[in-house]
């Protein structure tokens, strides 16, 4: 196994592509080999999939990546196993689509590019690849996720994962350092601007400046109403799936009784820490406290720039001495993405990460490739009383999970993920009956 952290490896070979959708550079690359990183649980002792994971579980599983390219929609990552028998390789890969993009109607707007930019690379993109969407040398590999992390622009994951009757359960788990030079270039084909205008951020976490930011730019609005809504933060959440695996990741409160205990400027979860992995040792601060009273909830109907109709929520809450204002705006939402569901089954709902024009924390690679960022309407964003925004990860919250009631249609659900999806932090149903908006 390698060392804890070890300095990246990097090993190029010059060639010439001659295609359509080349990468251009002074040095073209044919292959890159990378180094890959596995923590034990002595290394890693807060990893959430310990009790969550594969029988035989493997911590000293990869050997070696190799990023192999003949064209940026056709290139090839392989990852050999310490064994040599468990080769595991994604081909026909498109690198762009894991690359922030800045969609065109932001262009003309240098705040929102930033934005767009900073939380698209802040927030985990996790992609699976199913049986017949990538190769290996052992049938055992059921699943290969691919994650391009949330600490900076350089940081991925691989996971495979095995089959142990009606559950897909981790295999193994390696960090590795994506490409440096290569990121940057495709950074700029896909953007078409100098990747040094916004490498300070992507590559140290730099947090920009909180000014109001332009909502022509992200949709018309044709309509707007108040709606009436139920706060059920007070009810505990449903510990399943997710939030089940990372109930340890919350320090404090050290215990508690409903997402109300959580809305608190005291609550504390394990940070994550490079390359890849969460430490209790290091408790990361919110302001969660900001959550604490909802006071109102407006619904919007807009439409983006392709003419789609859309949905807009807008909850304006205050903390418990009233003293701090928040809106959350969750816009670009599409009715019939939303599934119904009981709010048991919460953790199945429709999610998104803050940010403008977001990926998923965690979609399938055909989702994935189809999803165009210049048409993408949703976004998520958080302002203070005077429509400045905020850091969402310094606030603590990471995105909102959304399913329709599986009694009535017109009862919407609002969930809020706490900071590194740790929690539930709040639940909010909203009535979306015509008389009550």
């Amino acid at each position: 196994m390698h060392k804890l952290f070890p300095p990246f490896g990097l090993l190029l070979f010059a060639f010439g592509i001659g295609c359509a959708n080349e990468i251009t550079t002074t040095e073209t690359k044919a292959s890159i080999s990378f180094n890959i990183t596995e923590l034990s649980d002595e290394d890693y002792p807060d990893n959430p999939d310990i009790g969550f994971r594969a029988s035989d579980y493997q911590s000293e599983y990869f050997e070696l990546g190799e990023l192999s390219i003949s064209d940026i929609d056709h290139c090839q990552i392989s990852f050999f196993s310490s064994n040599g028998a468990d080769t595991v390789q994604l081909n026909e890969l498109s690198l762009l689509e894991f690359i922030p993009k800045i969609p065109e109607r932001f262009k003309s707007d240098e705040y929102l590019s930033l934005l767009t930019v900073v939380n698209q690379e802040w927030n985990r993109n996790q992609v699976r690849f199913l049986k017949g969407e990538f190769n290996c040398s052992s049938d055992k590999i059921s699943r290969v996720d691919l994650a391009r992390n949330c600490l900076n622009a350089k940081l991925w994951e691989v996971i495979v994962y095995v089959q142990e009757g009606d559950k897909t359960l981790p295999y193994a788990h390696g960090w590795f350092d994506f490409p440096e030079k290569l990121y940057a270039e495709l950074f700029e084909q896909r953007n078409q601007v100098p990747y040094s205008t916004y490498s300070a951020y992507l590559d140290n976490w730099k947090q920009p400046e909180s000014k109001t930011i332009n909502f022509d730019q992200l949709r018309t609005v044709h309509d707007r109403s108040v709606c009436s809504f139920e706060d059920l933060s007070f009810e505990m959440y449903p510990i399943a799936g997710a939030r089940e695996k990372k109930f340890k990741e919350i320090i404090y409160p050290t215990q508690f009784k409903s997402m109300k205990d959580l809305q608190t400027d005291s609550s504390l979860f394990a940070t994550f820490s490079q390359p890849g992995f969460y430490n209790c040792q290091s408790p990361r601060t919110t302001e969660l406290g900001r959550f604490y009273h909802l006071n109102q909830v407006e619904f919007l109907e807009t439409s983006s720039s392709d003419g789609k109709n859309n949905l807009e929520l807008v909850f304006h809450f205050s903390d418990e001495e009233e003293e701090r204002q928040t809106q959350l705006n969750i816009g670009g939402l599409d009715l019939a993405m939303i599934p119904a569901l009981s709010p048991q089954d919460a953790n199945k709902g429709w999610k998104n990460s803050m940010g403008f024009g977001n990926h998923s924390f965690y979609e399938g690679y055909n989702e994935h490739k189809s999803l165009n960022p210049n048409d993408n309407p949703y976004f998520a964003a958080l302002f203070d009383e005077e429509l400045n925004w905020l850091d969402s990860h310094q606030i603590g919250i990471d995105g909102p999970v959304i399913h329709l009631d599986d009694v009535s249609p017109y009862l919407l659900h609002v969930w809020l993920l706490s900071f590194e999806r740790h929690a539930f932090i709040g639940h909010y149903v909203i009535s979306l009956e015509p008389e009550s908006i």
